[in-house]
């Protein structure tokens, strides 16, 4: 079952997660050793791991239970949690020190994420698509959003 993408269906939902984290990596990326960019690898951490929730939560049981080589795929998602979540204690806990080595564990986080966006928007989401009716990726969508806030108002 093929479907074109609606704003708020899950995939729509973590496109935007994505979007956001790249855009408070960019913004740690051009920070430099300041007190901003500490509080944008605090937010940062914030953000990854709710979507490393969320996506647990919403995405790999589809993946899973859905596709054929599911479980084999979730693997590779999951797989890439510790790097990127990794990374991203490496270049807090730099930041925090005003270590020297932030950009490079910066750096590290980027790629990280950056793999880690390629996977989801090049090969999974696609193949949630295919086999999600609309309606489903519009309930997961929004039960995704309703994750979203009431995490935000946790930590706000």
């Amino acid at each position: 079952m093929s479907h074109t993408m609606h704003q708020s269906d899950l995939t729509w939902e973590l496109k935007r997660d994505h979007r956001t984290i790249q855009a408070l990596l960019d913004r740690i990326c051009s920070a430099g050793a300041s007190l901003d960019q500490e509080q944008c690898v605090r937010h940062a951490a914030d953000e990854l791991e709710r979507h490393a929730v969320a996506e647990r939560r919403f995405l790999l049981p589809v993946v899973r239970c859905e596709m054929r080589d599911g479980d084999v795929l979730a693997g590779r998602l999951e797989a890439e949690y510790p790097d990127v979540l990794g990374a991203l204690d490496g270049a807090a806990a730099s930041a925090a020190l005003r270590d020297t080595a932030v950009e490079g564990r910066i750096q590290g986080l980027t790629a990280a994420f950056d793999r880690h966006v390629r996977l989801c928007e090049r090969e999974v989401f696609p193949r949630v698509c295919r086999i999600c009716s609309e309606a489903e990726l519009a309930r997961l969508g929004a039960e995704f959003h309703r994750h979203a806030h009431r995490h935000h108002a946790d930590i706000a």
